[in-house]
């Protein structure tokens, strides 16, 4: 192999090592999870609020996290995420999401029309107090995982882990470690007009 090559290869390396570091990782396959049967998109769209997740770099240490869904004329899902970031302020995404013909509940979301859709998957979820949240890319002998719980009611949405116990239960009966969640929750949420 050429100098050229593994320098190149070296460049790869530290860059994915990199990536994998800023966010939840394991070693292995992805879990193997099961999605909800029967997921009906039009009963979740709505306003939603992040209870619990696992570390992602784009949220960094965003609080009072709300994902809001509406239909689209296409058929695909609108996705608008705000969220409180510290010291900045209020910031917002607004994203598409298409769900897979064959199996709903397997979406597939992006924030930009250059990037490709990342995979959002509701595991579980009753449309009116919880979601449960999964994506999960493995990358050679490794995998990043995302996920989050997301709540109807934003005074479930406090830090306190208790409150949503029964959803984490759900995500470990899963196989997915729960001790990675993080609880930022929607406590002492600065009005939306607010300057920093």
């Amino acid at each position: 192999m050429s100098a050229k090559i593994q320098f190149a290869c070296l460049l790869v390396a530290v860059y994915l090592v990199g990536s994998i570091n800023a966010q939840v990782w394991d070693f292995g396959p992805c879990p193997k999870v099961t999605v909800q049967d029967n997921f009906d998109v039009a009963s979740y769209l709505g306003v939603w609020y992040e209870a619990a997740r696992f570390y992602a770099e784009f949220q960094g240490d965003a609080r009072c996290v709300v994902a809001d869904y509406s239909l689209k004329d296409n058929g695909h899902v609108n996705v608008l995420n705000s969220a409180y970031f510290p010291g900045e302020g209020y910031q917002s995404a607004v994203g598409d999401a298409k769900a897979n013909p064959d199996n709903p509940a397997k979406l597939g979301v992006k924030f930009s029309r250059w990037s490709p859709r990342a995979k959002y998957w509701v595991l579980d979820t009753d449309y009116d107090t919880y979601t449960l949240v999964h994506s999960c890319t493995a990358i050679l002998d490794e995998n990043i995982q995302f996920n989050w719980v997301l709540v109807r009611d934003s005074s479930l949405s406090t830090g306190d882990a208790s409150k949503i116990q029964p959803q984490l239960t759900k995500f470990k009966e899963q196989g997915i470690d729960v001790s990675k969640f993080q609880f930022y929750g929607h406590v002492n949420c600065p009005p939306k007009d607010t300057a920093v």
